[in-house]
């Protein structure tokens, strides 16, 4: 709605603007009839008329030269205004974007650094899939620490962690797991799970 008014008004420029350029030759023929009529005679004999189109189309051109440095400006102007507007356009879908991107954080370790060992593997065999893609877990590392709400990805990769900013550990680390209680699941935030293959959010989007 708001564009209409601006065409509108684009629109009745540039009719004003072909007015005044028709409008200024009609005011230069007008000028010299009267001047070359009044002391050479009529325009129309001998060389009187050769003199009246040089004289009308020169003072025609002169007379354009500020007719065509407003276009110009205005033309500068309009495609200027049109960029802004769509630089303006393009910032805010990108804004759209961002407020509908994931929000997870991301770090990376290398694939083989996140592969469980086979004999993991063979006790994640045993535990039910708690989402889609993969299994929740809690992991117990050989150093004595508990890592709770991991991610393994195929049954044997462990691709998130929920609740760390940064990963302290690698699969080697892991010397024992068990499944999450399902039934005591904390309630996720997407902008705590930290994704362990190097993808971030915006990768997504």
């Amino acid at each position: 709605m708001g564009a209409l008014p601006e065409r509108k008004s684009s629109v009745g420029w540039w009719i004003g603007w072909i007015v005044l350029t028709i409008g200024s030759f009609f005011a230069s023929c007008a000028f010299w009839t009267w001047i070359i009529a009044k002391h050479l005679g009529p325009v129309r004999e001998g060389n009187t008329s050769i003199l009246w189109v040089a004289a009308v189309f020169g003072s025609w051109m002169v007379l354009l030269v500020p007719l065509i440095v407003v276009m110009y400006n205005k033309v500068d102007r309009a495609y200027e205004e049109a960029r802004i507007r769509r630089e303006a356009r393009a910032e805010e879908r990108a804004r759209e974007a961002r407020r509908g991107a994931p929000s997870f954080r991301t770090d990376y370790l290398a694939p083989q650094s996140r592969l469980l060992s086979r004999q993991l593997r063979r006790k994640l065999n045993k535990i039910p899939r708690a989402i889609r893609g993969g299994q929740l877990v809690n992991l117990r590392l050989k150093d004595g620490r508990t890592i709770e709400n991991v991610f393994v990805s195929g049954r044997r990769e462990i691709l998130g962690v929920y609740g760390m900013e940064k990963i302290s550990f690698t699969a080697g680390d892991v010397g024992d797991l068990e499944a999450v209680d399902l039934d005591r699941l904390p309630e996720f935030q997407e902008e705590r799970w930290l994704r362990l293959d190097g993808v971030s959010a915006w990768d997504r989007v």
